[in-house]
């Protein structure tokens, strides 16, 4: 068994194959599947990704190595070209569009190697210079992404309805609020932030004061935040492209003596574990996520297309949607998923191998937590 691996210094970046069996590696039987994670390490949304996947390819029984970039997207780059020209190249890579990279690596991937673009796609404008998958790159099968529009969408009218309360009327809400993105070029952060001004067209009662982006980063949305509220003292809701920037966010109005979900309305999106807890005890209103989870059901698709059941059926830009945790569902997943022990999934179920023939796929948050007790029902038996 061969090991990826990198070594950074010195301005150089080795990547090399061994025969030891790496920490973040699950045991090989037929597949061999490389995710380069683009995020830094430690960075809680791409730990959530890697862990996910992790649990998918042991129950599937696929080789998995993940390699992060640090949020580089040179070196990015560079791992790619190195995983699949080195002597044994993976049979998939993973990859994810940050900065607008992958296009560029396209025309460098060895046939043998099969592609998959995941969370951020390529850009109406990138398209029209590489094309769709299967078209100028036959080995791009797919790009797998999450509505992030819609999400952004759900996001503010969630914040919207929070703000009202159950029984208010948003025709008569007038109230002020800011947006928090995630960086310019990034499709997903442009993507969201559509979804969020979609909702507000035609609601001149909400008015949004400003836009700033926060390059995903907890510490910088809590500073632009803490000083954005003297420019802007009767802010009443926080819209926040990410959970990192929403609670950076939160720690802003609370250094104000402001009180969460009381004076101030936050969200934000990932479904990470403090967010969830926020919304638990009121400090937070809503998180959108469950794409964390989209590298798990990638592996699924690639299982099920390694099988005899390719998924092109379902087009080149496969788009799933995220989900809404608030208050009404929050403890519900957390008796489940309060542990992030993704081991609670049967995967292998998500499958269309024994499914009717171009059945949907459907990675639902109602259809995990089912799956969540089944798994559960079953060791108990």
């Amino acid at each position: 068994m061969r090991k990826y691996f990198v070594i950074i210094g010195f301005g150089c970046v080795l990547l090399m194959s061994l025969l030891t069996v790496p920490a973040q590696r699950v045991q090989a039987k037929e597949l061999d599947v490389v995710f380069i994670n683009p995020g830094r390490s430690g960075e809680v949304f791409w730990d959530m990704v890697s862990d996910f996947m992790l649990a998918a390819a042991q129950d599937l029984d696929i080789n998995l190595n993940i390699i992060t970039s640090e949020r580089n997207h040179l070196l990015m780059e560079r791992l790619a070209r190195d995983v699949t020209n080195a002597e044994s190249p993976p049979d998939y890579l993973i990859l994810v569009n940050e900065k607008q990279a992958v296009g560029k690596i396209l025309p460098d991937i060895t046939k043998n190697t099969k592609v998959i673009i995941l969370n951020n796609g390529l850009s109406k404008k990138e398209h029209l210079r590489y094309g769709l998958p299967r078209q100028l790159y036959p080995n791009w099968l797919a790009s797998i992404v999450p509505d992030h529009k819609q999400a952004g969408y759900d996001l503010m009218q969630s914040l919207a309805n929070a703000e009202i309360g159950p029984n208010g009327n948003l025709e008569k809400l007038h109230k002020n609020m800011l947006a928090i993105g995630g960086n310019k070029t990034t499709l997903a952060s442009q993507l969201r932030l559509e979804g969020m001004q979609e909702f507000l067209l035609g609601r001149g009662s909400i008015h949004l004061r400003q836009t700033i982006y926060s390059d995903w980063r907890r510490d910088k949305a809590e500073s632009q935040i803490f000083s954005l509220l003297r420019r802007w003292p009767n802010i009443s809701v926080i819209w926040a492209a990410s959970d990192p920037m929403a609670l950076g966010a939160l720690a802003a109005i609370k250094k104000r003596k402001l009180i969460p979900g009381k004076d101030v309305h936050i969200g934000g999106l990932n479904w990470s574990a403090e967010a969830l807890q926020k919304i638990n005890t009121g400090e937070m209103a809503v998180t959108v996520g469950g794409h964390f989870m989209l590298g798990g059901w990638a592996l699924v698709m690639i299982h099920d297309r390694h099988n005899g059941q390719d998924f092109e059926d379902l087009g080149d830009i496969i788009t799933f949607p995220m989900s809404l945790i608030n208050r009404d569902n929050v403890s519900e997943y957390l008796s489940v998923f309060g542990d992030q022990d993704w081991k609670k999934i049967d995967f292998k179920k998500f499958s269309r191998i024994k499914t009717a023939p171009r059945a949907d796929y459907d990675f639902s948050l109602i259809r995990l937590l089912r799956n969540a007790s089944d798994v559960r029902a079953d060791k108990t038996d």
